[in-house]
């Protein structure tokens, strides 16, 4: 018999890694260092430094939004997954 992972948890994982990703990259871009290492709830911390609010929406279980505030500058992303299980970026 074969076992086969429940889509709907790697899915999860998947958002969650994509948005860790996302979050990395907006990081780099707002000039924080030492993040690379670092997990989600790990860098979430870091860009709530230094005058940034960084929120992550995931009260859809198959969506994730971002949003990423300092004075006049946005970032917002959102990811979703796919009906083959994968985790996609809309812009």
């Amino acid at each position: 018999m074969v076992r086969t992972k429940n889509k709907r948890v790697a899915g999860v994982s998947k958002l969650d890694h994509r948005v860790t990703v996302q979050l990395k990259e907006w990081a780099g871009l707002s000039g924080f260092y030492g993040y690379k290492d670092m997990d989600l709830a790990q860098v979430l911390e870091l860009l709530n430094t230094e005058g940034w609010k960084t929120e992550v929406d995931s009260s859809d279980p198959s969506a994730r939004v971002l949003i990423m505030l300092k004075d006049e500058t946005v970032r917002k992303g959102k990811f979703v997954l796919d009906e083959k299980g994968r985790a996609l970026k809309l812009h």
